[in-house]
């Protein structure tokens, strides 16, 4: 079973990951919509610095979770830039 107990280093990364990704988070509609990709790449480092957290943790299936949600946020940003490359059609 996995220690319960505060572990020094991943409430740090909880806490450096999380700080940076929820503001950009709160915003991914507008992000995707404006393609801000620096903020994309903000929310990225931030939900992988915090998954690292729970994989110190020894939560792995957390880990993976936040693995999901940046594939997730990536496809969500690369397929809303492409549909806004396509030329409109008259």
């Amino acid at each position: 079973m996995a220690d319960w107990g505060v572990h020094p280093l991943s409430t740090a990364l909880f806490v450096l990951g999380y700080a940076l990704a929820i503001p950009i988070t709160s915003k991914l509609p507008a992000v995707v919509a404006r393609q801000h990709r620096l903020a994309l790449w903000g929310h990225q480092a931030g939900i992988l610095v915090a998954a690292l957290g729970w994989l110190l943790r020894g939560r792995v299936l957390v880990f993976v979770a936040h693995l999901l949600w940046m594939v997730g946020a990536s496809a969500w940003f690369g397929i809303s830039g492409r549909r806004r490359a396509r030329p409109a059609r008259s």
